[in-house]
């Protein structure tokens, strides 16, 4: 007896599907149509900033050039965020516009890890990792060390370009807090950076010479070096340390002894 033949399904029917799927693309269409209609006539009623806590929002209001009533489809956020950005105390600004009519600004301030003092000791500006300057302004205080002697003037909107002067920023952002509390100021002179320490306990700061690089290994080294050799020989006066050189730290010592260079 022969098999029985396995009958074949049923073949789709292109023509039928297209007249199917084109109803449902004018409905796309034509919600689209409706949706964009309805966007171009949102306006701003409002703006909002969010993170600002040095930055006043007035200023960032004033930066952002956006007026309330000003069509919501008009106004480009990456245009607006750009112009946020040029407020010193802005590092990130990202904006949003909300289908309530709110055009949201939300911005990340600069981290301070500097205070710069002028000719006369004042504060000055602070300073980021990257080298931007922020003004000091009420309520913003910051537990940093203070430079004196940086040798560019203060700029609302570009960075410091002096490259020791950035490099001594960005390892003083990336201190530990032990070495960072061994730290209390910072002066350009000579032509390096040199260091003040805090202050010894019944005595006085510390001068280190540091050069002009290297700054994250030569404050690595000075936390080992007063840990090893300041901290336990409390009876021998540190006049200088000079981290100057890769292969060994010297200083000038008063004692009991006559001064002598310890390598």
């Amino acid at each position: 007896m022969a098999a029985a033949s396995n009958p074949q399904p049923p073949r789709p029917r292109p023509r039928r599907r297209a007249r199917l799927l084109l109803p449902l693309l004018i409905v796309v269409v034509g919600l689209g149509g409706i949706g964009w209609y309805w966007a171009s006539g949102l306006t701003c009623r409002q703006i909002l900033v969010d993170g600002a806590t040095h930055a006043e929002a007035a200023d960032l209001h004033r930066l952002a050039q956006v007026d309330t009533g000003a069509v919501l489809l008009d106004i480009d956020p990456e245009v607006v965020a750009d112009r946020v950005r040029r407020h010193p105390w802005v590092a990130e600004a990202a904006v949003r516009r909300l289908p309530t009519g709110t055009v949201h600004i939300a911005v990340t301030e600069r981290v301070p890890v500097a205070l710069v003092l002028d000719e006369r000791g004042r504060p000055s500006h602070y300073l980021d990792r990257d080298g931007f300057m922020m003004p000091v302004v009420p309520g913003a205080a910051y537990d940093v060390p203070v430079l004196h002697g940086v040798p560019e003037a203060y700029h609302p909107v570009q960075p410091l370009e002096h490259t020791p002067t950035r490099d001594l920023l960005a390892a003083l952002a990336g201190l530990d807090a032990a070495t960072h509390a061994l730290v209390s100021e910072l002066e350009w002179r000579d032509d390096d950076w040199w260091l003040y320490t805090t202050p010894l306990p019944g005595g006085g700061s510390v001068p280190v010479r540091l050069g002009t690089g290297s700054f994250a290994q030569r404050l690595h080294r000075l936390r080992a070096f007063w840990e090893q050799a300041v901290l336990t020989r409390p009876e021998t006066q540190i006049r200088l340390i000079d981290l100057r050189f890769d292969s060994q730290i010297i200083t000038r010592e008063t004692s009991d002894q006559p001064s002598a260079v310890s390598r």
